[in-house]
């Protein structure tokens, strides 16, 4: 029946417990989780799918968990939460990247009850996927040898970005697809933090390009319902060709009604992004030819650091929310596609994601996603019993 969840398959008991770090040490190229990789955590389920170095699984018995929790779902509308986290993070129990997701994830379980009490629907279950893979090779406990992996790191993620990630995305994109087309509002959010922000971009590129491309009339297709780069370390020039689409749907003055399928969010203060990105990629301008300024900008920087590639800004506010967005392009308002530069008082430099305020933001677009979703089904489906 339509609506009825399965039982969780997902293991009881919590995370694998993990031996603290020494002062000085070598990340191993392994697998910080269980092989199961599916957690019940009661109000949801975590699944961790991890990679290595090359971009295949660690265990491939965690992609199946989740291609195996998804069949189980085919008949049921489930919110998926998806995190890849960036650079100096990994897949351990005690990394505050994975602390912080389990957190969002409480809070998105929170705002489901509230909003299918007000809307007469039953509520959804939520999965959060959280994406592992080798962040950090070395460490020390002054934070110069982490510091030094920059680039070695960088390669690193973008071969997991062409590797079994992306089988990851196409199962969750098929279930997403095979539940709207059965007049089903599922709900995925994929969300990528430095390096992460590369790896979630660099997989799903060719389909925000491809979206960007259909006739203004339409609505966006989408392959989630909302891309998340959150201080990404992915240079501006792969953004172009996006970028340029939206300058047409500028140019001919037509738009569409729905909440943004990307956005791009870059804290001003972010050094890493900001300061050693460009000078690590300072190389390309001798190495790669360009045409022009923009060209020769987006060579070194990231998308949030062009002021001209800017839509939004994210201020913080005494009043409710706690934030403003503020436009400040006129491609914000043609495009369901924004990039968004933040105060420290939303995030505050390069780790400083899991604020309250830019948490706060985020659950606004998740459930106006969740709002304009529910009003896109057919009436027969749109109440289901609690």
């Amino acid at each position: 029946m339509e609506g009825v969840v399965p039982q969780s398959t997902g293991v009881n008991g919590g995370l694998a417990p993990q031996e603290p770090r020494r002062a000085v040490g070598i990340v191993p190229n392994a697998a910080h989780q269980a092989p199961r990789g599916l957690f019940d955590e009661g109000a949801y389920e975590l699944a961790v799918v991890e990679f290595d170095d090359q971009g295949r699984c660690y265990e491939r018995a965690q992609m199946d968990a989740v291609a195996n929790r998804l069949d189980a779902l085919a008949g049921a509308d489930a919110i998926i939460v998806v995190f890849v986290h960036g650079w100096k993070h990994d897949a351990r129990s005690d990394d505050t990247n994975l602390i912080s997701f389990q957190d969002v994830l409480r809070q998105t379980v929170a705002q489901e009850v509230k909003a299918a009490a007000a809307g007469g629907w039953r509520p959804r279950p939520v999965l959060g996927v959280f994406v592992g893979w080798r962040g950090m090779s070395f460490y020390d406990r002054l934070g110069i040898l982490d510091n030094v992996t920059f680039w070695d790191r960088q390669e690193a993620g973008r071969r997991v970005s062409v590797g079994s990630v992306r089988e990851l995305f196409g199962r969750l994109r098929h279930y997403r697809n095979r539940r709207k087309d059965a007049g089903g509002a599922p709900l995925l959010v994929i969300v990528g933090h430095s390096f992460g922000g590369m790896i979630v971009y660099s997989a799903l590129a060719q389909s925000l390009i491809e979206a960007a491309t259909v006739p203004v009339d339409e609505v966006t297709p989408r392959f989630a319902d909302l891309v998340l780069l959150v201080n990404p370390a992915v240079e501006a020039e792969r953004y172009l060709p996006i970028y340029d689409l939206v300058n047409v749907r500028m140019q001919q003055q037509k738009g569409t009604d729905q909440p943004p399928v990307f956005v791009c969010a870059t804290a001003k203060n972010d050094w890493a992004t900001g300061l050693a990105f460009p000078i690590g990629n300072a190389f390309s301008l001798i190495s790669e030819s360009y045409r022009g300024r923009e060209e020769r900008q987006a060579m070194v920087n990231t998308i949030g650091h062009l002021p001209w590639m800017k839509t939004h800004d994210l201020v913080g506010s005494n009043v409710t929310p706690g934030y403003e967005r503020i436009p400040v392009s006129p491609q914000a308002n043609w495009s369901p596609f924004w990039v968004i530069s933040t105060t420290p008082d939303i995030i505050d430099g390069h780790n400083g994601i899991f604020k309250d305020k830019f948490l706060s933001f985020v659950a606004g677009l998740v459930f106006e996603h969740v709002a304009y979703s529910m009003s896109k089904r057919p009436l027969r489906t749109m109440a289901q019993p609690r």
